[in-house]
């Protein structure tokens, strides 16, 4: 079967693809080690002293490199495809944590949900289509921006009272942002152009709510439940809009895998996310 054939991919949209889904799992590893390093890094340390700690630091540094690989791996491959991979580095940083964290082990059933997790991703993978790249009007941009804003103001309102949930529900809403910001920037290729694009206001107020409602959703409540819900925001609300919007492709008849394969994976997380490990790095 010579190049192309049979996968509905030719040789270009192929190697994209293959471009994304390495640099999906690069930004994966990252976000996952990053993790570790500040969960180890901030038990030194209380308070605003922790980010003194260079463990904290370097993790900082890693976060700040995996959001930089993601943003390109938007440009190569469905948001699905890279938002339910970067949603598995809580794998990486539950398995990772008996190594790193005093007192920490791992259950049967953590073993079971990183499985879990991998199975949905090869799935995932495996329907990944034809890419038929759109590029929204201005309209669509302008949305967007709107959306954000509104978001954060209802993030501002809701941080000393909200609810763990909502904040929660708030962060993931967030980081969908940042990822279908991302996905929908046509720039010159520069920097400069990337940074004055109307969409880099959407990746900043997007990636300020995240972060901020994350770490609030977690003071305030479950590590499972904030776990879960950001989770699962974050993948289904940018997958669904690239494939209705954006152009994302997926295998013709494997569009009920791809599902399955996403509430598998999704599963597995929050399962990793309420085990011992996955509290502890929290």
């Amino acid at each position: 079967m010579g190049p192309g054939q049979g996968s509905g991919l030719g040789p270009d949209t192929g190697s994209a693809l293959g471009l994304g889904l390495g640099l999906a799992l690069v930004a994966c590893v990252l976000y996952g080690v990053a993790t570790l390093l500040q969960a180890a890094g901030s038990r030194r340390a209380e308070g605003l002293g922790a980010f003194l700690q260079p463990l904290v630091v370097v993790g900082l540094v890693a976060d700040g490199g995996a959001f930089l690989v993601s943003l390109v791996a938007y440009a190569s491959a469905p948001l699905f495809l890279v938002q339910t991979i970067v949603a598995a580095s809580v794998v990486i940083a539950v398995l990772g944590a008996p190594r790193v964290l005093p007192g920490v082990h791992l259950r049967r059933r953590d073993a079971g949900g990183a499985l879990v997790v991998l199975a949905g991703l090869v799935a995932v993978a495996g329907s990944a289509g034809r890419e038929e790249p759109r590029a929204p009007g201005g309209s669509f941009v302008a949305v967007l921006i709107v959306l954000a804003v509104a978001l954060a103001v209802v993030a501002v309102l809701a941080y000393r009272r909200g609810p763990a949930w909502l904040l929660a529900l708030l962060a993931g809403l967030g980081f969908s942002l940042v990822a279908i910001g991302a996905r929908t920037a046509v720039t010159d290729g520069s920097l400069l152009g990337a940074v004055l694009h109307p969409v880099a206001a959407v990746v900043v107020l997007g990636g300020a709510v995240g972060v901020v409602g994350n770490i609030r959703a977690l003071e305030r409540g479950s590590v499972a439940v904030a776990a879960a819900t950001v989770s699962v925001v974050e993948v289904v609300v940018p997958s669904v809009i690239g494939v209705l919007v954006l152009g994302d492709g997926v295998r013709p008849g494997w569009g009920p895998v791809l599902v399955g394969a996403v509430v598998v994976a999704l599963a597995g997380c929050v399962v990793l996310a309420a085990s011992p490990a996955g509290r502890a790095t929290a």
